[in-house]
């Protein structure tokens, strides 16, 4: 089994970039900022699913994805960033996501520490949605309104 680096490093990203491939990675309203503060433009790599902002695809790579190499690693998203650790809601489990391509390499309870700052990012992600959604319904009431 291969131990993960804490500081959010995947051990792999050197030789492996499956989960950059389709991704449907939320990102957080720090993720864009951070990002947009690397010069990009929010069209560029963001679009919305679901109510979620998630990393754009071109060509079914993530739009940060060039030469098989993320390049803003450093400056990553959040969520990037605890792959392949995840949260399931509706199991309120932490798991290896079993799309990751070293899925068994990982021994999800190393990933302890990482427990309540994930399912702190996860419940951000969820109140920025809905947030999102009542700004977008408050629109609607004022437009009706002749506002």
């Amino acid at each position: 089994m291969t131990i993960p680096d804490l500081e959010l490093y995947c051990p792999f990203s050197d030789r492996c970039y499956e989960c950059c491939l389709e991704t449907e990675m939320p990102l957080a309203e720090r993720d864009i900022t951070r990002i947009e503060k690397l010069g990009f433009q929010i069209d560029e790599f963001l679009e919305e699913q679901d109510g979620f902002m998630v990393l754009r695809n071109i060509a079914s790579k993530c739009f940060f994805l060039k030469e098989n190499r993320c390049t803003i690693y450093e400056n990553r998203p959040e969520g990037c960033r605890y792959y392949p650790l995840i949260y399931d809601l509706d199991t309120d489990e932490f798991v290896i996501d079993d799309l990751c391509a070293h899925v068994i390499d990982f021994d999800p309870n190393i990933y302890q520490p990482l427990h309540e700052p994930i399912r702190y990012f996860i419940y951000m992600l969820l109140s920025e949605k809905e947030i999102r959604e009542e700004k977008t319904r408050e629109e609607k009431r004022k437009r009706e309104k002749g506002e």
